[in-house]
């Protein structure tokens, strides 16, 4: 390994440790000793949901276990002890700390669950990419119920985050067999708006929606009804968590904090997994916003809905790599 990439590496290490967003419950320090070329740190959402075997199945394809993140307490949708270093605000949960890790530079993999958008919202709220898929660990995860703050019930999907789009799908082809996967040569597109900013095939069809940001339940109907209809949906959503709270225990508490939750920005990203679907969070230039595809859990659909993918995905902001990457903010010069 050049010195220059052992500095670069040691430098994830560095910030890990420093923990200047305390979002790191604990680092593994000798996972420098187990880098080589064309390896990647990634860091695990502290939850049993996550088996050790999905980490070293990971493993034999060059990623290290770095770190294990902080989660916002009771799965909540919003962690109120953990800052979204951009916007200053309340970071999004519940995989709030391995997002925050993977914004940082400190990994390039972040590992987390997902109920109720746990792993999507705090991707889209801090410009990262996301994904969940019920297929991975799906027996492992049938020992494990769950009920949202609003009383829905349902079994959580792993997901991944990542900063550039070829480490999240390099991921996902580590633990999908899409290669021998067929491929979907002219996928039919279903979309909740017309989008000028967006270059799509010309086969996409607009579809009526119920309020993408009010209750869950109409939108957890309108995914079962669509979704089959069609290879992929997308639906631009977001800012998340920027100018209102997508959080149920406070939206419960009145007319003001119900309007609060319904400005942020948090739409079918909230009932993904509710029904089974796999999705992805494609972050666009605007701050915490980005397109959410979901498609019904099948090879065919999850690779087509990829291909996608990789036609608008974007490069990282080089103001956040300048900024929480450098390791100089972390450790300036001491005054003397």
């Amino acid at each position: 390994m050049e010195p220059s990439e052992w500095i670069n590496v040691a430098n994830q290490t560095f910030i890990a440790m420093k923990n200047p967003y305390e979002s790191v419950e604990k680092v593994y320090p000798r996972a420098l000793e187990k880098y080589s070329v064309g390896s990647r740190y990634m860091g695990v959402k502290n939850k049993v949901q996550i088996p050790r075997h999905l980490i070293e199945q990971l493993e034999t394809f060059g990623y290290i276990l770095h770190t294990l993140d902080k989660a916002s307490m009771g799965g909540r949708a919003i962690d109120v002890s953990l800052t979204n270093p951009i916007s200053g605000r309340p970071m999004t949960g519940s995989s709030s700390g391995t997002a925050i890790n993977v914004l940082l530079g400190i990994n390039d993999l972040g590992i987390g669950t997902d109920g109720g958008g746990s792993v999507l919202a705090p991707a889209m709220a801090v410009q990262l990419f996301g994904f969940i898929c019920p297929i991975i660990e799906q027996e492992h995860l049938e020992n494990f119920s769950s009920t949202s703050t609003d009383g829905i019930g349902f079994h959580a999907s792993i997901g991944f985050m990542s900063r550039e789009f070829e480490v999240i799908l390099h991921a996902i082809q580590c633990v999908l067999p899409l290669e021998d996967t067929k491929t979907i040569a002219s996928p039919r597109i279903f979309a909740t708006g017309s989008f000028d900013d967006l270059d799509v095939a010309e086969n996409v069809k607009v579809v009526q929606t119920p309020n993408l940001f009010g209750e869950r339940e109409p939108l957890i109907d309108f995914l079962k009804e669509n979704l089959p209809q069609c290879d992929f949906l997308i639906s631009k959503e977001g800012p998340a968590d920027f100018l209102g709270f997508g959080d149920t225990v406070l939206g419960h508490l009145g007319n003001e904090a119900t309007r609060l939750q319904q400005s942020s920005g948090k739409g079918l990203i909230r009932v993904a997994n509710m029904v089974d679907a796999t999705a992805l969070v494609v972050p666009t230039k605007d701050f915490a916003c980005g397109y959410v595809l979901l498609c019904e859990s099948t090879l065919p659909k999850v690779k087509a809905m990829l291909e996608f993918a990789k036609t608008i995905a974007l490069p990282q902001d080089p103001l956040l790599k300048k900024y929480f990457q450098n390791i100089e903010n972390y450790f300036p010069d001491e005054f003397i």
